[in-house]
């Protein structure tokens, strides 16, 4: 196995190509399966099978984290304001949940930052207790000497509980609920796992170009508006419609994503970035 092959097979949310067990079948059952699985292979070289929950959370922490580290900074450089942490749960099962409880929380809370003469910036997440109902962990930035009130008091969440302080480390306490694994159970249905508040456009135009795939990422800027074509694939600002890298395609049991596009890349992107100008770049060259 190259190192290349190991790396796949270790990376979040790829697993191999599954074949059919042989434990417990007769030898030539066993055999006449491992001779179809292995021409399934030869058929789809470098097909790999996802993991969709597995896959998701990479992208779960690379938004959260990206988006409360943001919330650290402007345009004009770091920001003072104080993180607090809010916690939000529910007194009965998830038969008690409703997407509209959060949205009018929220609501509440932008009026009064509003009436407080500031910006509503935020992140949460949802996780699940370990009775397996949702809540809430969010964190709100405010300027220094402003408090934020208990959300249960204000009647702002008159669905359970709130609890309120301050953050020390506000980007490692989201990121703490995002872990794989940590309780048994299921979302509700039509729940959504975080949200986002209040970042600066070109915070927000960082964070979208950080969900491109990687080869929009190594030909675009985040002021570069690339978007999802109609019936696949992606469009370029110029209007090209360029295809997507894999493609979907049914090994031994199920469905894989097998490559068949490798298109060229401009830059290697490691995180969100803007070109040079021309202008810029022959200042550069100067120095």
């Amino acid at each position: 196995m190259t190192v290349a092959s190991a790396a796949r097979r270790e990376a979040p949310g790829l697993v191999s190509v599954p074949t059919t067990p042989t434990r417990g079948l007769p030898t030539e059952v066993a055999q006449a399966n491992a001779r179809h699985a292995s021409k399934e292979l030869q058929r789809h070289v470098g097909a790999f099978k996802i993991d969709a929950k597995a896959a998701m959370l990479p992208r779960l922490r690379r938004a959260v984290g990206f988006s409360a580290r943001a919330h650290a900074v402007s345009a004009k450089g770091h920001r003072s304001d104080v993180p607090w942490m809010v916690t939000l749960t529910y007194a009965g099962d998830n038969s008690a949940w409703s997407p509209e409880h959060l949205t009018r929380a929220m609501d509440a809370v932008r009026i009064w930052c509003k009436r407080e003469g500031f910006a509503c910036r935020y992140v949460w997440v949802a996780e699940l207790q370990q009775r397996g109902v949702i809540h809430y962990h969010a964190v709100f930035w405010l300027p220094v000497g402003v408090r934020m009130p208990h959300w249960d008091s204000r009647g702002w969440w008159p669905y359970g509980m709130s609890n309120t302080l301050k953050a020390k480390h506000a980007a490692g306490y989201l990121m703490s609920y995002l872990k794989k694994g940590s309780h048994d159970g299921e979302f509700p249905k039509g729940s959504r796992r975080y949200g986002v508040g209040g970042l600066d456009h070109a915070l927000r135009r960082a964070r979208r170009w950080l969900g491109c795939p990687a080869f929009v990422q190594g030909n675009a800027s985040i002021w570069d508006d690339w978007k999802r074509a109609e019936g696949g694939g992606w469009r370029s600002p110029s209007g090209d419609c360029v295809p997507s890298e894999f493609a979907r395609v049914f090994v031994g049991d199920g469905w894989c994503l097998q490559r068949v596009h490798a298109h060229p890349v401009s830059i290697a992107a490691a995180g969100p970035f803007s070109w040079l100008s021309d202008r810029e770049r022959a200042i550069g060259s100067m120095q």
